[in-house]
């Protein structure tokens, strides 16, 4: 059965979390544990069509999930309508291919140069559209008030067109046709913009709220705008071909998150705090990989890490961090202080998380 767990005083949580950084608000938390007694657990998909493209699939794995999870503090469930990372690329007449673990975009470029380019336009007839509309519609007529549904990940402009050209062949063209790329860059802004406030609209008029595939939530249309490709360009080709794109997006709705993807972005990140649009910085360290245990482990308390804390509260902005290991969450409050920092974290126990939630309350990370 599944659980109503959005109360007003979580959506009131999050909705705080969106105005301007205050001296003595606190933190805030988010913990998903398994419940005490859970559900049994949804079976696997049958192939990655259903994996991927099945409503049916979508609407049994988060109710699975509700049956099998508890949300603490200000956790509140969501359901990411997931059809990979910058699906807007196929939208666009790129190709793509379903993967266990993720959907490629970058399996057919089209774009052979910049010298002639086709006309670019979102194309409502594609199978993955369809998708995207029928879930993001299904999901919230059955969620009854037990979940948010979110937008899709549509991408960043400069990712979304390394998938139409392919990312060594775009690298190298930044360099010999800046000003053409500029033109076709501000053309994926717009029909970004032209289907992220389509979505927005299937979301307002199904009273879904707002949320992205990170799980925070905003009475208002939202988004974590990026480009994983600038980790490979220059601060001055960043400044040139990047920051236009984030300031038009940023500028055309009403809160935008970026998501910083590893070391390789520092460089950009004075920039991207300069654009009056983005309330707050999500960092994502390296993974530390274990070979004798064949797994990884992201350190979200390390000194590089903490310091890009400090560097974005300092500019006046908040900080989100999506799956850091519960025991680093004391650690990142003791260094930087919880004010305006959102944490998302998991335990593997319904007692770990209580234990967590309590602590959280004891020391005056969150301030219910």
């Amino acid at each position: 059965m599944m659980q109503d767990t959005i109360s007003p005083q979580k959506l009131a949580r999050h909705q705080r979390f969106w105005q301007k950084l205050t001296p003595g608000e606190g933190g805030y938390l988010a913990i998903e544990c398994p419940l005490e007694a859970p559900g049994a657990p949804l079976p696997p998909p049958k192939d990655l069509e259903e994996q991927w493209l099945s409503c049916d699939y979508a609407l049994r794995r988060i109710r699975s999930r509700l049956d099998r999870s508890a949300f603490l503090l200000d956790a509140l469930p969501t359901v990411f309508v997931n059809l990979g990372p910058g699906v807007l690329a196929a939208m666009l007449g790129g190709g793509y291919a379903l993967k266990p673990d993720t959907v490629w975009f970058d399996t057919a470029p089209i774009l052979s140069d910049f010298t002639e380019v086709p006309p670019l336009a979102l194309d409502r007839s594609h199978p993955l559209y369809q998708v995207v509309k029928e879930q993001i519609h299904t999901l919230a007529q059955e969620s009854g008030g037990a979940y948010k549904v979110s937008f899709t990940d549509i991408g960043g402009t400069l990712d979304i067109l390394a998938s139409l050209r392919g990312n060594q062949d775009l690298l190298t063209d930044l360099l010999e046709y800046p000003e053409e790329i500029a033109a076709v860059a501000h053309r994926i802004d717009e029909i970004f913009m032209e289907y992220f406030d389509e979505q927005a609209e299937w979301l307002a008029a199904l009273g879904a709220g707002y949320t992205n595939w990170i799980p925070l939530v905003h009475d208002r249309p939202w988004y974590p705008l990026q480009c994983d490709l600038s980790a490979m360009i220059s601060p001055a080709l960043f400044e040139r071909l990047v920051l236009p794109s984030l300031d038009y997006a940023a500028s055309r709705m009403d809160a935008a998150v970026y998501h910083l993807d590893g070391p390789g972005e520092i460089p950009h990140l004075d920039r991207i705090l300069s654009l009056p649009g983005i309330h707050a910085i999500q960092w994502v360290p390296l993974p530390e990989i274990s070979l004798e245990r064949n797994s990884y482990r992201q350190n979200f308390a390390d000194e590089m890490s903490l310091s890009i804390y400090r560097r974005v509260l300092a500019a006046g902005r908040k900080v989100v961090l999506c799956g850091v290991p519960a025991d680093q969450v004391p650690g990142i409050y003791r260094a930087v202080g919880p004010d305006g920092v959102f944490i998302f974290t998991s335990t593997p126990t319904f007692g770990q998380g209580v234990a967590l939630a309590s602590q959280a309350r004891q020391e005056g990370w969150v301030r219910l």
